[in-house]
Parts: structure tokens; sequence; C-alpha cells
């Protein structure tokens, strides 16, 4: 009885906690998460960024043209000898302008930057389709263990009627002295058990929700479950060679590390030109007016040529910063090789996965029927006087764990898939919408 009402104290406290939700397929959470995960959002973000590396690198090969102007009171106090005329105090106005401009004619470095930029924009494409991926793969896991956790939830819920079941009948039997309180107590153990696994699962309920919250930003309940007719396909082509050979052409992490890599050997270059010439158009208006004892002067100077650098020698910084890109395109190649390796795997895993999952879920469903038709035999037994309830308790427990391991097999099969086309760089939304197309 305590346990009861613990319980249900327990039921009510968390139906008063939980906040207004709402249903939702698996189609509705991605919309969701696409607009609201903070994850991906910080992809985009990160994406938007990188694009102005290019209009970055192409201002360094515009011209540049500054303005700059002065105007300055001036206080004299001139004394000199012999020339009495040209001592005493004075004050006077000096004002001017300058306007300048240079057009860069060859800047090695800045031109190789400007190409480097195409291979930064090309890495940022790869990384933002990755999130997006990346996010259908964690809608999806989220959404799979929810309906885990709801299924967990009815199987706990299940099993503790039955075990209810049994102590009442234990209770029964020790009252008119058939059985010892012995097993009386072992009942109320396990039904104590069945009790505190029913709290734990509406925990893990509510952990679910949260979960999905954090990517989807709103409560959702009442999820869409799998239909009874969900179809076992195999990954086409049925190779997994195949399957191996599109991931390491398409994969979009080793497409990432490829730009990066790019990237790296482009910075060589760059910083290699660090000991060529530079050479620049410059031009240039100037004004200045000021006075003085002597009078006042105004001069207007107008120049335009040629400006050559050669830097000859700047400490050995150059030669440095080109032994660190050499390093840092080391570093690439072994990232790009880190890729491939991990491609090859997750490919190869994630077909293996689809192709023992659909053998899995297919074995499990026939050792459901099984379980399925030992509770009715073992039933009618129990209604016949053959069979014992606990007998019909421990047929009802293998029929639950059946049906439990059964909905969870489906659900690794499914992300499995989503897996494999992720790995071979194929998962898009349309993925998500034919999965969705198999819930009720």
């Amino acid at each position: 009885m305590r346990a009861q009402v613990t319980l249900a104290v327990f039921l009510l406290t968390a139906a008063a906690c939980t906040p207004h939700v709402r249903a939702a397929d698996l189609l509705d959470v991605f919309q969701l998460a696409e607009t609201n995960d903070p994850v991906y959002r910080e992809a985009q973000a990160a994406y938007r960024a990188t694009l102005e590396s290019r209009p970055q690198a192409l201002a360094q090969l515009l011209p540049l043209v500054s303005l700059n102007a002065n105007t300055l009171s001036h206080n004299q106090d001139i004394s000199t000898e012999g020339f009495s005329v040209a001592t005493g105090e004075v004050d006077f106005n000096s004002h001017g302008y300058s306007l300048d401009i240079t057009q860069p004619l060859f800047r090695a470095d800045r031109f190789l930057t400007l190409r480097q930029a195409e291979s930064i924009i090309q890495q940022a494409e790869a990384e933002l389709t990755a999130a997006l991926q990346d996010l259908i793969l964690r809608v999806a896991v989220r959404y799979f263990l929810a309906l885990g956790a709801n299924d967990n939830l009815v199987f706990s819920a299940a099993e503790k009627k039955s075990l209810q079941r049994q102590l009442d009948q234990a209770k029964q039997q020790f009252e008119v002295g058939l059985t010892a309180i012995t097993d009386v107590q072992e009942a109320q153990a396990g039904y104590d058990r069945a009790v505190a696994n029913e709290i734990l699962a509406i925990n893990e309920v509510d952990n679910a929700r949260e979960r999905l919250r954090e990517i989807a930003g709103e409560y959702l309940g009442d999820f869409a479950t799998l239909g009874v007719d969900m179809p076992l396909i195999a990954p086409e082509p049925e190779d997994i060679d195949t399957w191996t050979a599109i991931a390491l052409e398409q994969n979009l992490a080793i497409a990432s590390a490829k730009e990066s890599l790019e990237t790296a050997r482009q910075d060589i270059r760059i910083q290699t030109a660090g000991h060529l010439p530079t050479l620049d158009i410059v031009a240039s208006r100037r004004y200045d007016a000021s006075g003085g004892r002597f009078g006042a002067t105004k001069i207007h100077d107008d120049a335009i040529g040629l400006e050559l650098n050669i830097p000859l020698y700047e400490g050995g910084l150059v030669n440095s910063l080109t032994r660190e890109a050499r390093q840092r395109y080391e570093q690439a190649l072994e990232q790009l090789e880190q890729q491939h390796r991990a491609a090859q795997r997750q490919t190869r895993e994630a077909y293996l996965g689809v192709i023992s999952g659909i053998s899995q879920v297919q074995a499990l469903k026939q050792a459901l029927v099984s379980t399925e038709t030992a509770l009715q035999a073992t039933t009618a037994g129990f209604e016949l006087g053959t069979r014992t309830a606990v007998d019909v308790v421990a047929a009802e427990r293998a029929t639950l764990e059946a049906k439990r391991d059964y909905a969870r097999a489906r659900y690794d099969y499914l992300l499995n898939i989503l897996r494999l086309k992720q790995a071979a760089g194929t998962l898009s939304p349309d993925d998500l919408k034919q999965i969705n197309s198999w819930l009720e």
C-alpha cells in the first residue's frame, strides 16, 4: 500500500511539473530542430562568416584611398640677433589636406590569399552540409530514444500489473493456509521492484523529452510510433565495397579535410611570397597653407608614380612562417588520412549493422510470436490448475522483454540506415521523410 501511495504521489507531482506538450512525428521534430537547434544555427553562422573571406581577400587587391586633413593654430615667439624686424611674437594658422591612392600591381601573397579563399569557402560548405546531416541523425537518435522510453514505460507498467496479480494471489493463498509467508514476502519484493522500475521509466520518458526539447526548442509528446508493416530494406547496392568506395568519394568529413589540405598548401606559398618584392602605383594630391612673420605660403603638390619594395632581411620571420606552414600542411595531410580511415570504418560498421539488423528484427519478431504463444498456453494452464501464477508472471515477463527487444531492434535498424547514408555523404531530409511515412 505504501508503494502504491508513493507511486501515486510521484505521478501527480510529475504531471503537475510537466510543461505543455504537443503531438509530433519525426518530420515535425526535424523541422523544429532545423530552425531552433543551436548547434546547427552555430554552423550556419560560421558558414556565413567564412563567406566574408572572399571579399576581404579581394579588397587587398583593390585601390586604397585615404583622405587626411588638418588645421593648426600656431603661436611663435621669435628672437634673433641682428635682425630686429624678425623678432617678436606672432600668431597664425596653417591647414591642408592630403589625398592618397595606392593600387597594388604585384602583391603575390595577396593574389594567393584570394585563391586560398576559395578552398576555405569550399571547406565551410562541406562543414555546413555535414552539420545538417549530423542534425538529421541527432533528431532520429533522440526521437527513437523517446519512443524506446515510452515503450519501456508501457512494459514496466504491464510488469507491475502482472506482479500485482501474483502478490494478490500469494496473499489469498496465505490467508487460507495454502502457502508460507515467505511466498508473500517474495511476491511483495518483486512488486516493489516493479514499482521502482516504473518510476525510473517515467523519469526516463521525461529525460527523453528534455533531450528532444534541447534541439527542437519546445516540449513535444505523444510521438508517432513505428507501424507494424515497416519494411526491412537492404542497402542498395547490396555490396559493402561499393558503399565504401562511395564514402571515400563523397563523405563530407573527407571533403572538408581535402579543402583544409588545399588551404594549408596555399598557405605555404603565401608565406614564401614574403621574400618577393612588391610593386604599387601611388598617387597623391596635397595642399598646405601656412602663415608667419614672413607672409603666407600655399603649396599645391600632385604626384603619381611607382613604389617598389624589396624585402632584404626581416630577422628570419618569413623563413619561420614558411616552416610553420609546411608543418600545418603535414598536419592537414594526416587529418585527411584519419578521415579516410574513419569513413571506411563507419561505412562498413553501418552497412553490417543494417544487414545484421534485418536478420535480428526478423528473429526477434519470431521470438515474440513464440513468447506470446507460450504465454497463452501458460495462461490456459493456470486456468486449468496445471500452472502456477509464478509461471504466468514469468511468461508475461518473457513476452514483455521480447516486445521491448523487438522494438529496439527496429529502431537500431533505422538508425544504421541513416548512419550508412551519412558515412556515404548522401544523407538528406528525404531519408527522414521516408522513415516518417512508416510511422503511425
